[in-house]
C-alpha cells in the first residue's frame, strides 16, 4: 500500500537535509559552482525615477545588482560559495531579504504559445525553461516538496541574523510548505501568513473560488529587522474619521453601530 504524503513528509525532509549539506561540504572545493558573466549594463550618471533622490556618489561595488538565469539550487550554491576570480565574496549570512515566487504544483504548463491567424506557435524552451515555466513534477507533489526543501535550507543559510524570508504560494500546497518552514525555520520565527486577494469573490464549478495566494514571512532569529506600515494621514483626516475625544485619556475614537442590517 503506497505511503500518505504526511507518512512521506519526514523522509522528504531528511533527504532535503542530506542534499543540503552536502552541497555546503562542498563550498571550498575547486570545482566549485560559480557564475559566469554573459552581459553587464552600466546605469548612467543621468538617473531618474527610483533614483532620482540620489545625489551622492555611489560606489560601484556597492550597488552592483546581478540577475542571475539559471536553475535556483545552482544560483544558490553559487551565492554561498563565493567566486574569488570575478571579486565575487560569499553571499552567507549578508543577506537581509529573500522573496521567492516558486511553482505552486499547479500541473500547469507555462510555456510560451503565441497564437496567430488560422496556426499556434509553441516556443521550443530550452533545459532551464522546461523546468521553469511546467509546473508539473514527476512524483507529483512529492518530487515538488523535494525541490522545495533543500533550497529552503540553502536560503536560510544566506540570510543575515537580522534576514526575512518571504514565500509566496497558493493553495495547492502551501499548507505543506508551512510544515517545512516550521521545520526548518523554526515554528517560534514564523511570523506572519499574509493573504493576497488576487480576484474577487465566485463561484469555481462545484466550489467556492479560489480568490487569493499566501506569503508565508519567517525571519531567521528573533533578533529581525521590520519596518512597520503606516499611511500618512492629516490632522483634517483624523478628526474626520474620529470625531470623539476621550475625556480620560485623550485619544481619538467613533462610534459605530452594532446593529447588523
Amino acid at each position: 500500500m503506497p505511503k500518505t504524503l504526511i507518512e512521506e513528509l519526514p523522509k522528504i525532509v531528511e533527504r532535503g537535509k542530506k542534499e543540503a549539506r552536502r552541497i555546503l561540504d562542498g563550498l571550498s572545493r575547486r570545482n566549485r559552482i560559480t557564475l559566469q558573466t554573459n552581459e553587464m549594463v552600466l546605469p548612467t550618471k543621468a538617473t531618474g525615477g527610483y533614483f532620482a533622490q540620489i545625489t551622492k556618489e555611489l560606489d560601484d561595488k556597492k550597488r552592483f545588482n546581478r540577475m542571475i538565469y539559471g536553475d535556483s539550487l545552482f544560483s544558490i550554491q553559487a551565492l554561498l560559495a563565493g567566486d574569488p576570480t570575478t571579486d565575487m565574496s560569499s553571499m552567507r549570512g549578508e543577506i537581509d531579504l529573500i522573496y521567492i515566487d516558486p511553482p505552486f504544483d499547479s500541473k500547469a504548463d507555462y510555456r510560451t504559445k503565441i497564437t496567430l491567424p488560422s496556426t499556434t506557435v509553441e516556443q521550443k524552451p530550452t533545459v532551464i525553461e522546461q523546468f521553469a515555466y511546467a509546473d508539473t513534477w514527476k512524483n507529483g507533489t512529492v518530487s515538488y516538496l523535494e525541490m522545495m526543501v533543500p533550497r529552503l535550507i540553502l536560503m536560510r543559510e544566506l540570510l543575515s541574523e537580522q534576514g526575512s524570508i518571504y514565500v509566496h504560494i497558493d493553495w495547492h500546497v502551501g499548507h505543506y510548505v508551512k510544515v517545512i518552514m516550521d521545520e526548518i525555520f523554526g515554528k517560534d520565527n514564523f511570523r506572519n501568513e499574509i493573504i493576497w486577494r488576487r480576484a474577487y469573490s465566485h463561484n469555481d464549478g462545484n466550489k467556492f473560488g479560489c480568490i487569493h495566494d499566501t506569503l508565508l514571512f519567517y525571519t531567521k532569529s528573533q533578533d529581525y529587522y521590520f519596518k512597520k506600515v503606516f499611511i500618512p494621514r492629516t490632522e483634517e483626516e483624523t478628526s474626520e474619521d474620529y470625531p470623539y475625544i476621550d475625556e480620560k485619556t485623550g485619544r481619538r475614537y467613533k462610534s459605530v453601530s452594532l446593529v447588523i442590517g
